[in-house]
C-alpha cells in the first residue's frame, strides 16, 4: 500500500469509528466533533481535519489516544490502514472493527514487554526500539516531573 492510501484509509477508519461512537458530529461544520476529538486526543483541530480527510497521518505516539476516542483496537486500526502488516494480526481476528471499552483501561500498570506482546511485536529489533522508547519517555516525564514520575497510572513498569 502507498502512503497516500495508508493515509486515506487510515482517515476513513477513524472517521468511521468516530460517527459510529455517536460522540463526535464530524460531518457538520457547527457540530463540534472535531474540536471534541481534538480535545480527546490531545491533537490539534486542524491536524483533526487533515487526517479526516486522509491528508497526513497523526504522529506515531497519538494512535493509541486517536484508537481509544474512537473504540477502537489500536492493533486493529494500524493492520487495517496499512501501517502495521496483516502478520501482526492475532491468528483467527477477522477485518471487523474491533471496539474496545474503556473500563479496563488503566486498571494495572504493564511491562514494555507486555506492551510489546499485546502489540504483536515479535521483532527482537523492534522490540529494543519500543523498550528504548518507553525509557526515554520516562526519563524526560521524570525530567520534568510528570505523571510517571511518581510511577503510578498506566505508565509502563520496567
Amino acid at each position: 500500500m502507498n502512503e497516500e492510501s495508508v493515509r486515506k484509509r487510515f482517515g476513513r477508519l477513524v472517521a468511521d469509528a468516530a460517527r459510529r461512537t455517536g460522540r463526535y458530529d464530524i460531518d457538520s461544520p457547527r457540530g463540534g466533533g472535531k474540536t471534541a476529538l481534538a480535545r480527546d486526543t490531545g491533537l490539534s483541530e486542524s491536524a483533526i481535519g487533515r487526517m479526516l480527510r486522509g491528508e497526513t497521518l497523526p504522529e506515531p505516539r497519538h494512535f493509541a489516544a486517536i484508537a481509544d476516542a474512537v473504540k477502537l483496537d489500536v492493533r486493529w486500526l494500524l493492520i487495517e490502514a496499512g501501517i502495521l502488516p496483516h502478520a501482526y494480526r492475532p491468528s483467527g481476528n477477522s477485518s471487523t472493527p474491533v471496539e474496545t471499552d474503556a473500563t479496563g483501561v488503566g486498571s494495572r500498570s504493564i511491562t514494555p514487554s507486555e506492551a510489546a506482546d499485546a502489540l504483536g511485536i515479535t521483532d527482537p529489533v523492534a522490540r529494543e526500539m519500543l523498550y528504548g522508547t518507553i525509557e526515554r519517555l520516562r526519563r524526560l516525564q521524570d525530567a520534568d516531573g510528570g505523571p510517571a514520575s511518581d510511577n503510578g497510572g498506566t505508565a509502563a513498569q520496567m
